[in-house]
């Protein structure tokens, strides 16, 4: 039962790790437009904010 638990809790770590090195690798080659947005939206009063 011990060693269950244990290879569940390992199994779920290992993902998250893997989810976390994805995510950052991908956001280093696709930026999010919300770093962008702040200046298009200081610089064009009358755009529209996306959140």
């Amino acid at each position: 039962m011990r060693d269950m638990l244990k290879r569940i809790f390992l199994v779920i770590f290992i993902l998250l790790v893997l989810m976390a090195v994805s995510g950052f690798l991908y956001m280093q080659k696709h930026p999010l437009e919300g770093k962008n947005s702040a200046d298009k939206v200081s610089n064009n009063p009358g755009s529209k904010i996306t959140r």
